[in-house]
């Protein structure tokens, strides 16, 4: 493995570049640019590839063999990793080439992000090193952590103590699953309303976090066993694709309006299946779209258009990136929350039950002692409530009070006019 070298792939057709050369990643960095499109690189610094013959001889070898972790001299350990050969960074010379090398990378090749791969195996010496001199000079260049653990006080640690501006939120993806595909309560997500002891969700705990904003969250993931529609169907059935299709477009529109930014891995967009590694790294199903980009199956071009709009209403709504999260009501089975930025109102209203909601939910704003009195004051200035998922219908709230009534596994996400 060289650190120092492009993959042959992203060679651009500038021949005066010689071969391998960070300035073909330049190349491609400054035409996603000019789309309005980020580049993140992903770098890994806790192992190398698999060890052989070829790396052994391999003339440019920067990497020493008493930079690893070794359990006899000359015998590199192999980490639980897939066997990979485990990188020693609490030897400053390791640690050393590799902070110089990821700014090599920064200043030749223009990304602007990092997502730094298995966070949890890279001793802390690392840390401070890169702090140092990466985020000390290039505080606009994104670090993006990735540790797949599900407890929150385990990956918080990279924000609070390393300087982590984002990492994938597992933890919230673990209650997603739970809540959306197996039936748990939805006060794994949150705290009861009407709860007299004390009781947290998994957004309770957002306080250990630097900025729980900016985590990224999501639905599947290349490291995670299944992907998300795979589990639904093996939970529900794979012959009822209707009821597959609510209870994943239901989790997308909590993941789209929760706090957090939402990933999207390829071929959630579909709903594409996929078992374990490898199988959840499985091709794009390219063949099942149309000369216009759109699925052809109707159950998936279901899942597509339920995104697009989505996209939409997250893209047009300052109070889903930036506002606070206001739990309005919360029980086992429905979950009513409010976004809020400078006037700009959402509220959304989830029932995960299977049946239609025995008899309608007084949803009361005036009298949540969390809600500010200008946001009071502007719900009841401005009634109306128009459903972004669905622009004919609308709702007007009576003395800062919703009343809401849906079917099973339906969602609406209600916008406060002006």
């Amino acid at each position: 493995m060289d650190f120092d070298k492009i993959d042959p792939h992203l060679h651009s057709k500038n021949s005066s570049i010689k071969n391998n050369s960070k300035k073909h990643l330049k190349i491609l960095s400054d035409e996603l640019h000019k789309a309005g499109i980020k580049l993140i690189l992903d770098m890994v610094v806790n192992h190398t590839g698999y060890h052989n013959n070829s790396y052994n001889t391999y003339p440019n070898k920067k990497i020493k063999n008493e930079w690893f972790n070794t359990e006899e001299a000359g015998n590199m350990t192999k980490s639980r990793l897939c066997g990979l050969p485990d990188i020693n960074c609490s030897n400053v010379d390791a640690v050393d080439y590799l902070v110089n090398n990821i700014l090599s990378w920064i200043e030749e090749s223009g990304i602007d992000a990092i997502r730094m791969d298995t966070v949890k195996h890279v001793e802390n010496t690392f840390w401070y090193f890169f702090k140092s001199y990466v985020k000390g000079k290039y505080r606009d260049i994104t670090l993006i952590g990735e540790d797949l653990e599900y407890d929150v006080k385990a990956i918080s640690k990279y924000q609070k103590d390393h300087d982590f501006d984002t990492l994938f939120d597992f933890p919230l993806y673990q209650k997603i699953r739970d809540v959306f595909i197996y039936g748990e309560s939805l006060a794994l997500i949150a705290r009861p309303r009407l709860q007299n002891k004390e009781r947290e969700g998994i957004l309770d705990l957002d306080r250990h976090y630097t900025n729980a904003n900016r985590l990224i969250t999501l639905l599947d993931n290349h490291d995670l066993d299944n992907r998300f529609m795979t589990k639904i169907l093996n939970r529900w059935g794979y012959w009822d694709k209707e009821r597959a299709n609510k209870i994943f477009k239901l989790a997308l529109s909590f993941l789209f309006t929760t706090r957090g930014i939402p990933q999207i891995y390829y071929g959630t967009e579909i709903g594409l299946e996929g078992n374990k590694d490898p199988d959840n790294r499985r091709d794009m199903p390219w063949k099942n779209f149309d000369n216009n980009n759109i699925p052809k199956e109707t159950y998936q071009k279901e899942i597509f258009e339920h995104l697009k709009k989505l996209i939409k209403i997250r893209k047009e709504n300052e109070s889903i990136t930036y506002g606070y999260l206001f739990t309005l009501y919360l029980d086992k089975y429905i979950y009513a929350y409010m976004r809020e930025f400078q006037g700009n109102t959402i509220i959304v209203i989830i029932n995960n039950g299977l049946g239609k909601m025995p008899y309608p939910l007084q949803i009361s704003m005036n009298t949540n002692t969390n809600i500010p009195n200008r946001i009071k004051e502007n719900i009841k200035t401005n009634k109306i409530f128009k459903n972004l998922l669905d622009k004919d219908a609308e709702k007007e709230s009576t003395n800062g009070k919703l009343e809401i009534q849906l079917e099973g596994k339906e969602v609406v996400i209600h916008k406060l006019t002006d």
